[in-house]
């Protein structure tokens, strides 16, 4: 995290210490939302079985098929030729921002944001300008830009972005030649309804959708992300051919997690929904928590496994960070100061739907502790 050393300072000694619950945690593994074993181990023994090194720049074709198919079947006009695979997102992010970018360009992100997506910007020496949410831009917007980045579901405010949202981006990105990176890695944790895609909404904007196996299958170790096309023809035609290259010269996205992917798209649906009805419990809990607590606000959040908290009863001279802070040296209870995310208004905390409810609800427990002692504070 930006900035952080103060913060993860007095995170390693609180995690130390009995009673600590930690309210950052969106590691599905570390909260026991693993993939079955049976299914990796079956796929893993007919993978070795046919094992053959046969490096293709775009990916294996029976993985760009299953989402190219996921995407038909979400009415967007995704081929197998279209799609890219890479290891992680991150890994494609770098890539889109080296190709369609050169040095002193410009690339537009969201705030709030995760962090990380400016750093990757700034190793491709690209310029950064950032937009809040939702989407809006004056009469004029920077020169020498190149890409718009939307995520939604957002990290970490949970805002999906409407067809209305997607359809005003993608006027602004076709008026100004950029490409629009539109970033659903958390698509399978809506809390209602489908994900409204630039592909479906405005098929003639040039559009890079990204998502991978991290979030949405609960496998970020196994490194397998895609980068999938769409809009006009003659862009597509020329970006594919330089992805092409650009992918050709890492081939790092490894075989078996190539295999697996269709195996994935056609069998993790019950894991998908065990997901969402544990952040379904948490989000219900939280609600009945905050209507305690009428002085602590939290936005509403659409998808993802990611809010807000905004305390408007903090001690004079509080801000995210001594809050945190507080929490953790007092009450040994992790919550990250909303500038790690870039968010703008101060006393925001951002937590993580992804612990299991008895733990989550111990967490709200300590939280509510800590709010009783500020009484003695003020």
């Amino acid at each position: 995290m930006v900035e952080a050393s103060l913060w993860s300072q007095a995170y390693d000694r609180a995690r130390l210490q009995d009673g600590f619950i930690d309210l950052t945690d969106s590691n599905f593994h570390h909260n026991g939302l693993l993939p079955g074993a049976n299914l990796l181990r079956e796929e893993f023994d007919q993978w070795l079985g046919s094992r053959c090194y046969e490096p293709e720049s775009r990916g294996a074709l029976a993985a760009r098929q299953a989402i190219a198919s996921f995407y038909r079947s979400a009415r967007c006009p995704v081929s197998a030729q279209d799609v890219f695979l890479t290891a992680g997102t991150s890994e494609a992010y770098l890539t889109l921002f080296t190709t369609f970018a050169s040095v002193g360009d410009v690339v537009a992100l969201p705030r709030p944001g995760y962090p990380l997506f400016e750093h990757l910007a700034e190793r491709a020496h690209l310029k950064v300008v950032f937009y809040d949410q939702p989407f809006s831009w004056g009469q004029s917007s920077p020169d020498r830009l190149k890409l718009v980045v939307v995520i939604s579901p957002n990290n970490p405010t949970g805002r999906v972005y409407t067809a209305n949202d997607l359809a005003r981006v993608g006027e602004f990105c076709m008026d100004r030649g950029a490409v629009l990176v539109f970033d659903e890695v958390f698509d399978a944790f809506l809390t209602e309804g489908e994900l409204p895609r630039p592909a479906e909404v405005s098929p003639e904007v040039k559009v890079v959708t990204l998502n991978g196996i991290s979030k949405r299958f609960g496998s970020p170790d196994l490194k397998l992300a895609w980068m999938a096309l769409s809009g006009p023809e003659a862009w597509k035609t020329e970006a594919c051919q330089q992805l092409e290259f650009s992918n050709d010269l890492l081939l790092s996205a490894n075989s078996f997690s190539q295999a697996l992917l269709p195996r994935l798209f056609r069998e993790m649906g019950p894991w998908q929904q065990e997901v969402r009805d544990l952040l379904a419990i948490n989000r219900q809990a939280l609600g009945v928590w905050l209507d305690t607590w009428p002085g602590v606000l939290a936005p509403h959040a659409q998808g993802g496994i990611h809010g807000l908290l905004r305390f408007t009863n903090l001690p004079r001279g509080w801000d995210d960070e001594k809050w945190s802070l507080y929490l953790l040296e007092e009450h040994t209870l992790a919550l990250h100061p909303g500038y790690f995310y870039d968010v703008q208004e101060s006393g925001v905390l951002v937590y993580s739907l992804l612990k299991q409810p008895p733990a989550f609800e111990r967490g709200l427990l300590q939280l509510s502790s800590a709010l009783s002692d500020l009484g003695a504070l003020r």
